[in-house]
């Protein structure tokens, strides 16, 4: 007799209720589900205890919905719209993510994932369950390496609702703009595209740096240069440390 296929887990790091801070769904209140470890280490990342596939705890689905499913009893009147998967890189576990997704549709909501949009392959497995997705782009002088042909082939996968955000720091340049503009030209001219200045944070890859964001002189001139060229191009800073919230 075969054996029933084992049901999949994956290290979470925290499972909470907020707004979201970013992007083009600025204040939509959601349920974050963070999970741990990262194929990357990117100069701004704000979630180092993110970082190593061995952070967080071992979780089962069973044990995620009824986190969810808590915090959606909502006493304040203010219903949660989806739920986002982050990290962390959610798609290393897209195997779980998978199992979870059409369990989040099944209860009313959406399934928002944030990722940095390198891992093609593995978005495969999910981009028909998930109703937006928010491609963080990567620029070499943030992440010591360059990944424009693996955004080139995420982005002409990812579904309806989704958009491409790019962090600038005061080490972003003209040249990698650019190519950014080059890139959603090619195969993105249809999402929008969010300018987002870093957040002052201690770097995870430079040690005893802190990354700073780009000036506001030069944001305004990539944000002009973008929307010579592109339909749908907005400046949104990171909201969360100024609403002191998570």
């Amino acid at each position: 007799m075969t054996k029933p296929a084992a049901e999949a887990k994956a290290r979470i790091v925290e499972v909470f209720s907020s707004m979201q801070g970013e992007g083009v769904r600025l204040g939509e209140r959601q349920v974050f589900v963070r999970f741990a470890g990262c194929n990357l280490r990117c100069d701004y990342c704000d979630e180092p205890d993110a970082h190593e596939p061995e952070s967080g705890e071992v979780w089962d689905a069973q044990s995620l919905r009824s986190a969810i499913l808590a915090l959606l009893k909502d006493p304040g009147g203010r219903p949660h719209k989806s739920v986002c998967w982050t990290g962390g890189e959610p798609l290393l576990h897209w195997e779980f993510l998978s199992s979870m997704a059409d369990w989040v549709r099944s209860n009313g909501l959406e399934n928002y994932l944030e990722t940095n949009g390198v891992l093609s392959k593995a978005l495969g497995k999910v981009a028909d369950r998930m109703d937006a997705v928010s491609v963080d782009i990567k620029l070499p002088s943030a992440v010591g390496v360059e990944f424009w042909e693996e955004h080139a082939r995420f982005l002409q996968m990812v579904p309806k609702g989704s958009f491409v955000k790019v962090i600038l720091t005061e080490a972003s340049t003209l040249e990698e703009w650019a190519q950014v503009l080059r890139l959603m030209e090619e195969v993105g001219p249809h999402l929008p595209l969010v300018l987002q200045p870093a957040t002052p944070v201690p770097s995870p890859r430079k040690e005893g740096e802190v990354v700073r964001p780009i000036p506001p002189v030069r944001a305004l001139d990539f944000l002009i240069k973008a929307r010579q060229r592109l339909a749908d191009v907005r400046l949104v800073p990171q909201w969360h440390p100024v609403w002191k919230m998570r």
